[in-house]
């Protein structure tokens, strides 16, 4: 069976249960909540050994074919260029559907953690190599010191033979570890989609954030059926665009329901390997920096949702120099995410508030009933640009191979 069908059977079981569910009990309500931790947990357990073991190979590999500054060039143009289309798609969508205002009701304060770019600046290089593989949130690190000993060995290769033989076998073997994780995971969507309807469920309760969630939705069926098609068709030539959307289905749907990018990521590494038959070296090497850096879904929930604020306390509007400001701050603060694998588009949204001020310091609490949801647009929009983008970086550096759909995992 399928990949993606495994995890619609598991989401839609999940869903049917919580017609019934008891949400007013809160030791249900507290049951389903740890179990939801445990399975995105369980998510991300396998990762970290892949990502160190294989990206210590593949920038070895792009060393020695002198690849690994247009790997990492090409990468970065990408990300750039797919977060802040995606921007303008959010703003352009938000000022054409105007939706209704949310009412401002009272609402306690709510503790929400800082981006704390200093904070991520330590955990990049902490005192000892070896705490990277202690943080299972941030795996920026992680990947730095894999780039670090794949540059190590390709400094002298005979020393390093034993050291590479070592780690393409270790690499193959957590590999096949996080496969068995992947496919489990389809049980656990039951318990965490379950608890994703239940606030689903209380968010519809209000009646207020209708317009908004049909908003969001049509965001990220317009990216997946329109804008990165035609992506994919201009920059790769006669490639069926969908046959990339079809593989990507299973890892949209692990990230919608569970808004968690770390969890994605395995999911994202075997459909682009054995589904689209992109190789090591670049999936290995564009994937995790995708998942960091291209969070172009974050950028778009923040520029909807806080245009919506403006909307809902004022009804003076937005200046146009306002509008360039929130989409350059919005931009900006994505690529300071990295250790906010869920719940990053909510912290940056109230990070934007403070940043605007004006009296809207607090402004992103009339969406906190909705901030679960915000969560999962922006997981799956970024989920999405992580594979599309990575196809089109295989394909112009020739490092994909043609697979047909009955082959797709």
């Amino acid at each position: 069976m399928k990949i993606w069908i495994k995890y619609l059977t598991g989401i839609l079981i999940g869903m049917a249960f919580a017609l019934i569910a008891p949400d007013k009990n809160a030791a249900f309500t507290g049951i389903t909540e740890f179990l939801t931790r445990f399975f995105v947990q369980a998510g991300r357990y396998a990762l970290y050994p892949v990502l160190f073991f294989s990206i210590t190979l593949s920038v070895y590999e792009h060393r020695e074919n002198r690849t690994l500054f247009r790997i990492g060039w090409h990468t970065a143009l990408v990300i750039v260029a797919s977060t802040v289309g995606i921007a303008l798609l959010g703003l352009v969508s938000v000022l054409i559907a105007n939706p209704a205002r949310i009412p401002i009701f009272v609402e306690g304060s709510s503790d929400i953690e800082k981006i704390g770019i200093g904070a991520s600046l330590l955990q990049l290089l902490p005192s000892s190599a070896f705490e990277v593989f202690a943080n299972g949130l941030f795996i920026l690190p992680l990947c730095a010191f894999g780039a670090f000993a794949g540059a190590g060995c390709a400094v002298d290769k005979n020393d390093a033979k034993a050291t590479l033989t070592l780690f393409d076998s270790l690499a193959r073997v957590s590999y096949s570890i996080m496969t068995f994780f992947v496919d489990s995971v389809a049980i656990g969507l039951i318990a965490v989609s379950l608890n994703w309807a239940l606030q689903f469920r209380g968010m519809l309760a209000s009646k207020v954030f209708l317009d908004f969630i049909v908003l969001l939705a049509v965001d990220l069926l317009i990216l997946a059926v329109v804008v990165w098609p035609v992506a994919i068709r201009l920059t790769c030539g006669k490639v069926n665009p969908f046959r990339v959307l079809y593989a990507s289905l299973a890892s949209i749907l692990a990230a919608f329901i569970s808004g968690d990018t770390v969890m994605t990521l395995p999911v994202l590494f075997r459909h682009a390997n054995e589904s689209l038959g992109i190789r090591r070296r670049v999936s290995t090497i564009t994937l995790p920096l995708f998942s960091v850096f291209a969070r172009g879904g974050t950028v778009l929930v923040t520029v909807t949702s806080f245009l919506l604020i403006l909307k809902s306390y004022s009804s003076l509007g937005v200046s146009f120099t306002d509008t360039l400001w929130l989409v350059g701050v919005a931009i900006a603060l994505s690529f300071a995410l990295g250790r906010f694998p869920s719940g990053g588009a909510f912290v940056a949204l109230a990070t934007v508030c403070a940043l605007y001020g004006r009296g809207f310091e607090s402004g992103y609490l009339i969406l906190k009933p909705a901030a679960f949801f915000l969560g999962s647009i922006a997981a799956a929009i970024d989920a999405l640009t992580a594979i599309m983008g990575t196809y089109i970086l295989a394909q112009r550096q020739d490092q994909a191979t043609h697979r047909e759909l009955r082959f797709f995992i």
